[in-house]
């Protein structure tokens, strides 16, 4: 079986590097060892490294070298895609980026912590259309059940 497209939201990242124990570590250690298989964008990965290198974000970390190597491993863990369509589907347009590359790779899953936008714009079955492409928003817990589960049929 193929594996599972997806595409993660900085916050699970940032989530991961605080507390690897947690349903989002769960989710970036699925990435890192092949279990599912990352897509990102050059914003994704610019907005990524500003947030893990913040004040804010670091002073739950060990150190910069620390967020620095999350990146990397990140990085390295993911197909990077160059979305060619942008789209302004998020009240929060720094959202939009996400879904540019969901589309763009075909992604099955976005991953995210955002309550406040993203998901919110999925349905009663968690998912949301875009330009002829369906996929599923997910809370990173919600991902890592259903994978454990196998429930992640369409």
């Amino acid at each position: 079986m193929e594996a599972f497209k997806v595409v993660l939201d900085t916050n699970v990242v940032i989530a991961a590097a605080i507390n690897p124990f947690g349903s989002s570590g769960k989710v970036l250690d699925m990435v890192v060892n092949g279990m599912i298989r990352s897509y990102t964008s050059e914003a994704i990965l610019e907005e990524l490294r500003f947030k893990l290198t913040s004040e804010k974000v670091l002073r739950y970390l060990e150190s910069k070298v620390y967020a620095l190597w999350i990146y990397r491993i990140f990085r390295t863990s993911s197909v990077l895609v160059e979305p060619a369509e942008r789209f302004e589907v998020s009240p929060d347009q720094d959202d939009n980026k996400f879904f540019d590359a969901v589309y763009s790779a075909k992604a099955d899953f976005l991953i995210s912590l955002d309550k406040r936008h993203v998901l919110k714009l999925r349905d009663d079955e968690r998912k949301f259309p875009l330009k002829g492409h369906g996929f599923y928003i997910l809370l990173p817990a919600e991902f890592f059940e259903a994978a454990g589960k196998g429930s992640l049929g369409y």
